[in-house]
């Protein structure tokens, strides 16, 4: 028993070493193949007649067995191999029908009984797969020859060999029972591959198969196999960008939302976004590198459409094509025509025979893909300009050029004499705090935002005919209880003894006609009477004899207006400036319509007023590149006092000169204008005094004296930024346009190689 033992796993431990050994073999023969093709010399290419006759033994695994079945060429080039051809197998010299040929350790198949004519020395006619090559001729005997001379039924004799009819028949079977249990690699079941006795009759369909090619709707799955290297090719390698453009929009939004919030925490997230931004665009995905199956089918086409270069074939399936296809490509077609078809289902890979992407890349090189250059351009051209827009990328730029070049200096500006005597160069950084700083009135508008400012330091002189000696008339006048109605004792004594006497009426008509008009009762009419006649004085406005109209129908009484004139009125008002009249409310509201228009115009008039004095009297700050500082936060803490009144507080503060130091401009300067005078001298530019700056207004640019650029990390990031956008810009547009000029190129040739062959 012991014996008998060792005798079995000594036969196991030879089996296994014979089995190893044979490995090896084979796998030294896929390294030399390897090698060989990458050096062997083309002599001609493929026919389309040989390529048919290959055709069985790319599309059926038994039709190769034992050789691993490949359902591709590496190409379509055929090249000489010269030697000794060697037959091999697990166990050398035996009849098993599992063996191979080997010429100088490369593999080589025999279609159609061709190693019947191998000779000592012989000289083969070979295409590649890769793992073995197909001989075409051998010698003088060529795969013609040898299909017409082939008869699958005639029993096989091994050189030196004779092996009978019943083994052979064994082992067949035995082959095949092992293969239908599994499914083939192509998705077609092994017991309905096509053996090579099958292809002698392949012409001589059976009367089921001629109905279904007759068919509308044709479509037959041949086989399924891996894509060529040259139909990998068009497919893009790198994703389409969409993931690099999304950080790219990210960091952007980082960007503007710290740069304006002056938060500069977020640089972290712009860091990291640029970061995975440039990872996404280098990285390649690995299923981008895989290699695909395609499906190899048999169909008709029942429908074309031009306009977006696809057929329709079988059940509702599109296929795209190449736009210069379109030409050869039929309409319909009333015979099954062979395809290849991408894993996707999407693209036709091949129509036929002739129509081929992958004899299009293996002699016209791929073509350039350009959707990734198309999205990143689009996507940075749009970022660029935001960036331009929202954070003026360029003078950031340039400041930073003249700060670490030490050509700027940073001045702090606290007084209007140092401001008007400064030795301020273009490119300087200034920081200005200075009271009495205010917002061109003519630039004041609802949104607060002001690009243009005055500093003045003497108040407007007080005199009889300016707006400084009426400043207390024109406060009340724009008070919103400049029209105050009260209700008081009088008030109500008043409407109680009109109820009464209106009931007392009715009581004796009897008829209830009599009703009662609305009054009420208006406080201080002298005084508004005083500071209107002042005020209009000075500035006679077009609504001034309006008011005046309303304020003397105040006191018509009857149906008829009273003799009372605006004198009288004034004179009364004098005399009394806290007399209070009861008045019919309807002249009430009539008059404080007519007060609203009167004070548009005096505000109209004051604006010139000021203007002309905070020119006059003022160094003038121009913010450039649409900067501005933002007047909403000191409106919102009353410290331009402006209030229920109106501007008119803010207005006097002005020519008061009594406005706070709340305005801090901060930026380049990029223009000087100096104060004229009699003896300036162009050339002697320090006895002048300055009379207005141009400054590109940043609060990014507040540095202290001892702070370093580095400090204020969102300055470097903006240019970066803006830099890395304009050249990815820059790159991808210059690669789309010659990837479109290669791309119209080689259009052209394969359009001009199709028709040379098929028109």
């Amino acid at each position: 028993m012991d014996l008998y033992l060792v005798f079995k796993i000594g036969i196991l431990i030879f089996g296994l070493i014979s089995w190893l050994l044979y490995k090896s073999d084979r796998s030294i023969n896929k390294n030399v193949l390897n090698d060989h093709i990458r050096h062997r010399e083309r002599i001609r290419d493929l026919t389309d007649e040989e390529l048919e006759l290959l055709q069985p033994f790319l599309t059926s695994r038994l039709a190769v067995y034992p050789y691993k079945f490949q359902s591709s060429l590496v190409d379509n080039k055929v090249s000489y191999l010269l030697g000794a051809c060697t037959r091999k197998s697990l166990y050398s010299n035996t009849d098993e029908i599992a063996y191979y040929y080997d010429v100088d350790n490369i593999e080589i198949f025999f279609p159609y009984n061709m190693d019947m004519h191998i000779d000592e020395s012989n000289i083969f006619e070979v295409v590649f797969t890769k793992y073995y090559g197909i001989v075409i001729k051998v010698n003088d005997y060529d795969i013609k020859t040898a299909f017409e001379n082939y008869d699958p039924n005639e029993e096989y004799l091994f050189r030196d060999l004779n092996q009978t009819k019943a083994n052979e028949n064994n082992l067949e079977n035995e082959f095949l029972d092992e293969h239908n249990s599994s499914s083939r690699q192509d998705g077609i079941n092994s017991s309905d591959v096509e053996s090579l006795s099958i292809y002698e009759n392949s012409k001589n369909l059976d009367n089921n198969e001629a109905y279904l090619e007759a068919s509308r709707n044709y479509y037959k799955l041949l086989y399924q196999r891996e894509e060529t290297q040259f139909e990998a090719a068009i497919r893009r390698k790198h994703s389409l960008g969409l993931l690099t453009s999304l950080c790219l929009i990210l960091a952007t939004v980082f960007l503007i939302r710290s740069w304006f919030g002056e938060n500069d925490q977020i640089s972290i997230l712009i860091l990291i976004c640029l970061g995975a931004a440039a990872f996404f665009a280098w990285y390649k995905p690995k299923h981008y590198l895989n290699p695909q199956q395609v499906s190899v089918v048999k169909a008709k086409i029942y429908d074309k459409d031009p306009n977006t270069c696809s057929i329709e074939v079988g059940n509702l399936m599109v296929l795209q094509y190449p736009k210069y296809w379109l030409n050869f490509i039929p309409e319909t077609s009333d015979y099954a025509t062979e395809m290849v078809i991408s894993n996707d289902n999407k693209k036709l890979l091949r129509y036929g025979q002739t129509l081929s992407i992958n004899n299009e890349v293996e002699q016209f090189g791929p073509p350039k893909l350009v959707s990734r250059n198309k999205i990143l351009l689009v996507i940075s051209v749009i970022l660029s300009a935001v960036l331009y827009y929202y954070t003026d990328p360029v003078n950031n730029g340039y400041f930073a050029y003249q700060y670490y070049s030490q050509q700027s200096e940073n001045l702090q500006i606290k007084d209007f004499t140092t401001l008007k005597n400064s030795d301020i160069k273009p490119g300087d950084i200034v920081n200005i705090t200075i009271q009495n700083t205010s917002c061109d009135i003519n630039d004041l508008n609802e949104e607060y935002q002001c690009h243009n400012f005055f500093i003045n330091n003497q108040p407007m002189a007080l005199k009889e005919n300016n707006v400084m000696a009426i400043e207390g008339s024109l406060k009340h006048i724009f008070d919103t209880k400049f029209v105050n109605e009260v209700v008081d004792s009088e008030m109500l004594r008043f409407q109680n003894v009109q109820s009464l006497y209106v009931d007392m009426l009715n009581r004796s008509s009897n008829d209830g006609r009599y009703v009662k008009n609305s009054f009420s009762k208006i406080e201080s009419i002298g005084q508004m009477v005083i500071d209107i006649d002042k005020v209009c004085n000075i500035l006679p406005v077009k609504e001034c004899d309006n008011v005046k109209n309303n304020l003397t129908h105040l006191f018509d009484t009857g149906r008829s207006r009273a003799n009372i004139t605006w004198n009288d009125l004034l004179s009364e008002s004098t005399k009394n400036p806290d007399f209070s009249e009861i008045v019919e409310t309807r002249r009430m509201r009539s008059l404080k319509q007519a007060v609203e228009p009167f004070k548009l115009e005096l505000q109209s008039e004051l604006v010139n007023v000021i203007s002309k004095y905070q020119s006059d009297n003022g160094v003038k700050i121009t913010l450039t590149n649409q900067s501005y500082v933002d007047m909403a936060p000191f409106v919102m803490n009353k410290s331009m006092k402006f209030d229920e009144n109106g501007y008119i507080n803010y207005y006097f503060a002005i020519l008061n000169n009594s406005i706070p130091a709340n305005i801090n401009i901060v930026g380049s300067v990029s223009d000087i204008l100096y104060q004229k005078g009699e003896n300036s001298d162009r050339h002697n530019l320090e006895t002048q005094s300055i009379s207005g700056l141009k400054v590109n207004a940043n609060q990014h640019y507040n540095l202290d004296e001892n702070q370093q650029l580095s400090s204020n990390l969102l300055i470097i990031i903006n240019v970066i930024m803006f830099v890395v956008m304009i050249l990815i810009a820059t790159i991808n547009a210059v690669k789309l346009v010659q990837k479109t000029k290669i791309n119209r190129h080689r259009s052209k040739e394969i359009f001009k190689y199709y028709q040379d062959r098929l028109i």
